[in-house]
């Protein structure tokens, strides 16, 4: 008999996707490696990171980043599709985990995207790993479109939020799945298988101002804070606000954005379920919360944690 082969299905969810990498290593911890990976988004830069064996490299860089770093990668573009280019994310990216063609990674991994145009669900299975992470995260509205494969490719989470069917596609015979955008206290839901076949905000201080100096970039933080902190994005789970102010352009888009995937995710999953569900409580994450890094990974952590009877399970049908 062959050993079956354990698949990671990681959801899109922007700053919450660094509980990814909290789930990742409390699995590790519970004798859980993941033998095939997919992602759709932010879940396709840690999947790749993982399968690349670089979860340590990038861990180490989200772990210093500050809000001045986050809003520092941002490259507006209100005229390419949305309102950041992603370019300069990319490339900071690039700089930190080394790009490989998929076909050769150690571990099968795909990602997810969506064709503008067509509406056509892409899986990205080949070809260079970090460009497949950037057609799978043009998040609507916010990170402009990437033209990949003669496709304009937006957000894998606005087709497929957490792909469990490229990961059973890719082999998984067991599916742990990742949703980041479930409503708060989702209960964990396990399947049983078919038949076997930080740096401190003060720590800039010393660096040289950039280009324009410090009352520009500081004026820019400060735009970036006030267009984004009005955002919750547990709001959709919560009663309708009671004053009068209309919600922001990233309230709008972020919002929306997250109520779509998570129907989807439920409709998807109900027909094609993995068999562990995981799905942090992260409502109280902003969308541009990448600095908040040690918070999000141990949330993943507790989230394995609270399903180890869903796990030792899992592990009786392996055996």
């Amino acid at each position: 008999m062959t050993t079956p082969k354990i698949g990671l299905a990681l959801g899109s969810g922007s700053a919450r996707g660094w509980a990814h990498v909290g789930v990742i290593r409390a699995l590790e911890d519970a004798g859980i490696k993941a033998d095939i990976i997919a992602g759709a988004s932010v879940g396709s830069l840690v999947g790749a990171a993982q399968a690349s064996d670089q979860l340590d490299t990038l861990e180490s860089w989200i772990m210093g980043l500050t809000k001045r770093d986050v809003w520092g990668l941002l490259d507006t573009a209100f005229s390419r599709g949305g309102v950041m280019r992603g370019n300069k994310l990319m490339r900071a990216i690039g700089e930190q985990i080394k790009d490989f063609n998929i076909e050769d990674l150690p571990a099968p991994f795909g990602a997810v995207a969506a064709d503008l145009h067509t509406g056509q669900e892409i899986w990205i299975q080949e070809g260079s790993m970090l460009n497949a992470v950037r057609a799978s995260s043009g998040l609507p509205g916010l990170f402009s479109p990437m033209l990949y494969q003669r496709r304009w490719m937006i957000d894998g989470g606005v087709v497929n939020p957490v792909p469990v069917s490229m990961c059973r596609a890719l082999g998984a015979d067991y599916v742990i799945a990742v949703n980041l955008n479930a409503h708060y206290g989702k209960p964990v839901r396990f399947h049983k298988p078919q038949a076997a076949s930080t740096k401190a905000d003060g720590e800039q201080q010393n660096e040289q101002p950039s280009e324009g100096g410090w009352a520009s970039r500081e004026r820019w933080i400060e735009m970036m804070d006030g267009l984004m902190d009005t955002f919750r994005s547990d709001q959709q789970n919560s009663p309708a606000r009671l004053d009068d102010n209309p919600p922001g352009l990233f309230d709008v888009i972020a919002g929306s954005v997250n109520i779509m995937q998570d129907r989807i995710t439920r409709s998807r999953t109900a027909g094609d379920p993995p068999n562990i569900m995981l799905s942090p409580n992260l409502s109280h994450f902003q969308l541009m919360d990448f600095h908040r890094a040690a918070e999000a990974i141990e949330v993943g952590r507790t989230t394995v944690q609270r399903a180890q009877e869903e796990l030792e399970e899992l592990k009786d049908w392996m055996s």
